[in-house]
């Protein structure tokens, strides 16, 4: 049988990166939570990445919101990590010796991990080309593991269309005020908050 050498040290690498980051990443919530509790965001990759060069950091950004959401529902013990499911941009499916590390290594039940597909934006002009239309989508994949067994929980998709100034702003916090003042920052904001939904709802499902 052939080894898949690239896959092998994909985990081992990951699974160190992560033992260290374990270390330097504080908790955010009560260390007492029990276990059924505890969750671990990953960073999310990013499929185009030229597309989110005017937005603050929205590997690390998007999943930290998500968290915040979390903590202010209560009753949760949130881990993030800056290491991705992939060493790639595209987020492969993860082997589950390596979601079962990951949750060991964190302390936690659950694993979530994201992948941005698309938030790139389209010019529409009239016949005449006097006026143009700018629109932006917002495209995710958010996927929840259930660290104790390596298994895929919950796959969903999450998809929005916004029109206007589309832009935002690298100067702009991620998640910020000034960020959800945009047309585009204030949809990726309510998609943050449908992703803690989804989260809490599967974890719930789970008791």
């Amino acid at each position: 049988m052939m080894c898949n050498c690239s896959m092998v040290s994909r985990v081992v690498l990951l699974f160190f990166g992560a033992f260290f980051a374990a270390h330097s990443h504080a908790q955010m919530a009560d260390p007492g939570l029990p276990p059924s509790k505890a969750l671990l965001l990953t960073g999310f990759a990013v499929n185009k990445p030229v597309q989110v060069q005017d937005i603050d950091n929205i590997a690390q950004g998007l999943p930290r919101a998500i968290a915040r959401r979390l903590m202010r529902t209560g009753g949760y013990q949130v881990h993030t990590s800056p290491d991705l499911l992939s060493f790639e941009w595209q987020q492969d499916e993860p082997p589950t010796l390596l979601v079962r590390q990951l949750g060991n290594t964190y302390h936690s039940r659950y694993i979530v991990a994201g992948e941005v597909r698309n938030a790139g934006t389209k010019i529409d002009t009239n016949l005449f080309g006097l006026t143009q239309k700018r629109t932006r989508a917002i495209e995710l994949d958010v996927r929840i593991f259930d660290a104790r067994s390596g298994q895929l929980l919950v796959q969903q998709e999450f998809s929005r269309i916004v029109t206007g100034n589309v832009a935002i702003g690298r100067e702009h916090v991620f998640d910020g005020a000034a960020f959800i003042s945009t047309v585009y920052g204030k949809t990726i904001a309510e998609v943050a908050d449908q992703v803690a939904e989804l989260i809490s709802t599967t974890v719930a499902a789970q008791q």
